[in-house]
């Protein structure tokens, strides 16, 4: 080899060897996640902006803590990754930390997407994901673009979601999610499947996902969690009605009375579960890490007595408690009324739970 020859070699390599390491310095721009960590039910590893905790086995909370300076979403929300034999599945898709969501206050977060991104294929492997929002709002779907443009993740929207809305919300185009309908299956091997179930009312599409043989429901916001659930429309409080109705009888005529019983209800904002129902931040807190198969069956009751005006008959079990105290996270629900059932709470307003019940509302009210 000429020495010119040689010369243009060893520029060439110097070359690749810089581009090497430069690639190599922005894949390693976040520490890798230690998923090690997690052994035992309960245990918790802090990463970046998150913290997550090991409920099941191969099951996750990934939990944003979020800031009471935000609004709405930005107080907390919760996201979970299911790791199956064959695939792994992600219920909802949290606050979107990349370019930030000016209307909740939240503003963009250094490396948002490359610890959004360590977290999930650290606790998967090289398993296919499938990723699903049970709802499209903001604060379930925001880490979309995180994760859209990897070829080993399937995004999934539930029917009767608008598509359009991550255009709307981050100038994200929708066109990587695929619809699925009410029913679905999703078979993530070694025995464990999640079905999808619907239960509208929150949005058009509210769906909830129940995962067995495990018996861990996943409910976004559609149930509601400790602050319970708005429904300030006629229309929508029929339809949650309606539809968590036949979530309920859909599990009583599937699953045996200990099934039903180790149910374990994980909501959208687990943070609200220590209110247990009740409507003021004045209550005293509670130490609740999930919720049961009361609960559903309690909102169940809660919303269909509304329907049937049982809050104006004594000894229902439906109380009306008076109206929603001012609180900083829900700020739009103040002055409603509210309604409870057990450890089942709708927000509503009298005018519309009078007009669902067909009954005239009296003028002092």
């Amino acid at each position: 080899m000429s020495r010119k020859s040689i010369s243009r070699a060893m520029i060439l390599a110097f070359i690749l060897g810089t581009a090497s390491l430069a690639t190599s310095a922005v894949a390693q721009t976040v520490a890798p996640f230690k998923a090690s960590a997690l052994v035992k039910l309960g245990d918790n590893v802090k990463y970046g902006s998150y913290v997550v905790y090991k409920i099941g086995d191969g099951i996750f909370k990934i939990n944003d803590p979020g800031v009471t300076t935000g609004k709405s979403g930005a107080w907390g929300v919760d996201s979970y990754l299911i790791v199956g034999k064959t695939k792994a599945f992600m219920v909802d898709l949290g606050n979107n930390y990349t370019d930030g969501y000016a209307p909740d206050l939240i503003a963009p977060r250094k490396n948002a997407s490359e610890e959004f991104r360590a977290i999930v294929f650290g606790l998967i492997g090289k398993l296919p994901l499938i990723a699903a929002p049970t709802h499209a709002h903001p604060d379930h779907e925001g880490m979309t673009g995180a994760l859209m443009n990897d070829k080993r993740v399937s995004l999934m929207m539930p029917n009767g979601e608008d598509l359009n809305a991550l255009n709307v919300q981050f100038k994200i185009t929708p066109s990587p999610y695929k619809t699925f309908p009410p029913g679905t299956e999703f078979d993530l091997g070694g025995g464990r499947v999640l079905k999808a179930l619907q239960v509208r009312g929150h949005s058009g599409g509210s769906t909830v996902y129940l995962l067995t043989p495990d018996m861990y429901l996943f409910t976004g916001d559609s149930l509601g969690s400790g602050f319970g659930q708005a429904f300030p429309r006629v229309e929508t409080l029929k339809m949650f009605a309606e539809d968590s109705q036949k979530l309920v009888d859909y599990i009583n005529a599937n699953f045996t009375p200990f099934q039903r019983y180790s149910i374990k209800v994980f909501t959208g904002h687990s943070w609200q579960n220590k209110y247990e129902g009740w409507w003021s931040p004045k209550h005293a807190l509670l130490d609740i890490g999930y919720l049961d198969w009361r609960f559903v069956q309690d909102v169940a009751s809660c919303s269909n007595g509304i329907l049937q005006g049982k809050w104006l008959v004594p000894g229902s079990g439906l109380q009306y408690v008076g109206k929603m105290e001012y609180t900083d996270a829900w700020p739009s629900a103040s002055g409603r009324a509210i309604m409870v059932y057990g450890t089942g709470t709708v927000i509503t307003t009298l005018e519309a739970a009078y007009q669902a019940a067909g009954i005239p509302m009296p003028p002092q009210q």
